[in-house]
């Protein structure tokens, strides 16, 4: 047991310090513009009663202005700024985020609004201000066509997206990303999918039973970027099954749908309609493209290889 000396020395100390930690606080900026400002009183025995909670709003950051990011937030808890509130005689702090995360947050949520699956950063990051304009390339109509399908888009208006078609590294997965990222600015989410790993993910799903958990993400998205289409081995799986199921079922919907890819859609039909298993199936290859065209307009990208340029 504590000494009854040794008890009131130290409660003498805990009286004193107490009282220099009222005396500096009644004088800092912050707490006199509290004082001056509140709606109700603040008496010397609320700010002696709540003394910890008066230091702590003192002390920290209240608009970034000690901080300069989030990583660097000097208050505890990180990311929140107090305010005081008073009630009941007592003095409250309230912790509210501040600008900083509120905006990080902001960029965070818009980040997910693309959801991509084995597609290049550069990509995901693309935007229509970084499309490298020449004058060997179309990409400026097709930049116009883009912009105005995006923007029917986040106007909630039915429009069909585009069928974007060229030779290799011409920036046609370029261009989906930057419609993503168009779309993304507006809380638009979409989801851009390369076509050749997509057909083996849901291949490998077999084996662990996730095959339709992934096929109902990609046909339900709100909008369906579908990369290098026909470059998968054909088969008559992926054919009917995969993406004449996919299409049908958005054509259904009247969910937008951009597609790239080295081949035209008759070039897509032709090729779509030969198989190692079935032979010739003209009928079954139509009637994908078919969809296809109900879903996208046609346009061709022109241009040199940039990707080897």
């Amino acid at each position: 047991m504590e000494p009854i000396n040794q008890f009131l020395k130290n409660s003498k100390k805990l009286q004193e310090n107490n009282e220099r930690l009222y005396e500096s606080l009644i004088k800092h900026p912050r707490i006199i513009e509290l004082i001056e400002n509140s709606e109700h009183e603040i008496t010397r025995s609320m700010i002696k009663n709540d003394l910890l909670q008066l230091k702590r709003y003192a002390e920290q950051s209240l608009a970034c202005e000690k901080c300069g990011s989030l990583s660097g937030c000097v208050n505890h808890p990180q990311g929140y700024v107090p305010s005081i509130d008073v009630r009941d005689g007592r003095i409250h702090v309230i912790y509210s985020p501040c600008p900083t995360k509120i905006k990080e947050d902001r960029f965070r949520e818009k980040e997910k609004m693309i959801e991509s699956y084995h597609v290049p950063k550069d990509v995901k990051d693309a935007t229509f201000d970084t499309v490298f304009l020449d004058g060997d390339s179309n990409r400026q109509e097709i930049i116009k066509k883009a912009i105005s399908a995006s923007k029917k888009i986040i106007d909630g208006e039915k429009t069909k997206g585009l069928y974007i078609h060229g030779s290799f590294g011409i920036g046609k997965s370029y261009m989906l990303g930057c419609i993503a990222n168009e779309l993304k600015e507006q809380s638009v989410s979409s989801i851009i999918a390369y076509v050749p790993e997509i057909i083996r993910d849901l291949k490998s799903g077999f084996k662990d039973g996730t095959t339709d958990i992934k096929f109902k993400t990609l046909k339900t998205a709100q909008v369906l970027m579908l990369d290098d289409l026909g470059a998968e081995d054909v088969t008559p799986w992926v054919r009917d099954e995969v993406i004449t199921s996919l299409l049908h079922y958005r054509m259904v919907e009247g969910l937008p749908t951009f597609i790239s890819s080295n081949y035209s859609m008759e070039e897509l039909e032709y090729r779509y309609s030969r198989t190692k298993e079935n032979g010739v199936e003209e009928t079954k290859a139509r009637r994908m493209t078919e969809r296809l065209r109900s879903l996208c307009e046609e346009v061709q990208l022109e241009g040199r290889n940039y990707r080897n340029g």
